[in-house]
């Protein structure tokens, strides 16, 4: 094949078939195809669109571009949740024990955080956990403990890292199908049965809107019918931060804390992490319906066994909970005070999230190191009456110089208004791609 006739094509608007895509991803990975020309490539897509069938071809096409886990000898089902980031966004670290301890194997290879969204990888690196996980030693975490946490490594993928950054600098970055073929094809070296996706919505989401999270949607059920996994999609609001801390260590202590006592847990940490536990157990077919499912979640929370399988599965790679608590405990901390009477109606959940940056709690590029006890507590969120003055929260960290622009942009990103406050729903909407 020749790279030009085969971008031609493509820019002409025809269908590439399922051998052009992969020859066409094989030679870039090798070094074959030139920058230059994945760059026209992905310019076309993103003008063009791709056919689900194309979309699901480019996906497996990167996922077979380096490394795939094999659990066949795994006896139970096994399924993934992926989201879509946002802030406060620690919901992984609960429900994989939650999920395992329901009879679901859950191999989670995660991400780092990029830009105001945090990464689970990062939230568990601040206990110490090692997640090198290869696949003979995955296979053992699963036959112990139902599952494990991984980080994605360079040899996961590596076709989408090549295309990932060029998509930064062309300006293609919001083509549906490019973001689709991106996270599926990383999810799809697990080995997987099943796949849940948390598609944020709202002010700290990559969407912003239904609208366009529903159309990512479309392509990424599509992907799934195309290559035979059952998929459900969960949209969930992402308006305000979710939980009352953000920041690594913080994320992970709030887990501990959900999985010890789910009644003193956030409403909205409690809600989402069942939600999605149960949609994982539906996908894995232990479940037919939401009903019957959280009923299965609620019993296996209130047994404490997902809390013993956490400490466990942490312990056995390497994690270090009462040393890492210990090394935060007496973090430095700056208080955030109310601007007005009345009662918080909002939270910006982009703009704490970019004070979480500031603090040294998220990175603004790859490079950048974390101060992993860095970040913000909310003693009081949407909702709840306040009184000018009062405090109603906090940041803490390393970097004090940064404290009063945090305060500062936390303050901004806060609504108080003098009027009652309704909660809007967590879950918008949910959907399989079965039926």
């Amino acid at each position: 094949m020749i790279p030009a006739e085969l971008l031609r094509k493509k820019r002409d608007g025809a269908e590439l078939s399922t051998q052009e895509i992969a020859w066409f991803v094989k030679g870039l990975t090798a070094g074959d195809i030139t920058h230059p020309q994945a760059a026209a490539f992905l310019m076309a897509s993103f003008i063009r669109g791709l056919s689900a069938a194309e979309t699901a071809a480019l996906t497996l096409a990167m996922r077979d571009s380096g490394t795939r886990y094999s659990f066949q000898t795994a006896p139970k089902p096994k399924v993934d949740k992926h989201s879509t980031g946002g802030v406060g966004d620690k919901i992984s670290l609960p429900l994989l024990p939650l999920v395992a301890a329901c009879g679901v194997a859950v191999p989670m290879i995660s991400g780092r955080g990029l830009g105001h969204t945090g990464g689970t990888v990062d939230k568990l690196e601040s206990a110490n956990v090692n997640m090198d996980v290869d696949n003979k030693r995955g296979a053992e975490l699963l036959a112990a403990y139902n599952g494990f946490f991984a980080k994605q490594t360079s040899d996961i993928a590596p076709a989408d890292r090549i295309l990932y950054h060029l998509r930064d600098v062309t300006g293609t970055v919001e083509s549906k199908e490019l973001i689709t073929a991106s996270i599926l094809s990383k999810k799809f070296t697990e080995d997987l049965d099943a796949l849940v996706i948390d598609l944020k919505v709202g002010k700290g989401a990559f969407m912003d809107s239904l609208d366009k999270a529903q159309a990512l949607a479309e392509t990424m059920i599509g992907v799934a019918r195309e290559v035979g996994l059952r998929m459900r999609i969960v949209f969930t609001s992402m308006e305000e931060p979710l939980g009352a801390k953000i920041g690594n260590w913080l994320e992970f202590e709030e887990s501990l804390e959900t999985l010890e006592n789910v009644r003193n847990a956030p409403r909205d940490i409690s809600e989402l992490t069942a939600r999605l536990a149960a949609s994982m157990l539906i996908a894995g077919g232990i479940a037919p319906d939401t009903t019957q499912a959280l009923n299965i979640v609620h019993a296996a929370w209130a047994s404490r066994k997902p809390l013993e399988l956490f400490y466990a599965l942490i312990r056995e790679q390497g994690g270090d909970i009462e040393g890492s608590k210990a090394k935060y405990a007496n973090a430095p901390k700056k208080a955030i005070y109310a601007a007005q009477d009345g009662v918080i109606t909002g939270i910006h959940a982009r703009m704490v999230g970019i004070a979480g940056i500031m603090l040294g709690a998220g990175r603004q590029r790859t490079e950048d190191v974390l101060d992993f006890g860095a970040g913000i507590v909310f003693h009081k969120k949407c909702g709840a009456e306040v009184k000018k003055g009062e405090e109603i929260g906090y940041v803490q960290g390393t970097r004090t110089e940064t404290f009063d622009a945090a305060v500062q942009h936390i303050t901004d990103a806060i609504t108080i208004e003098s009027r009652l406050y309704e909660a809007p729903p967590l879950i918008l909407d949910e959907w399989d791609s079965v039926g």
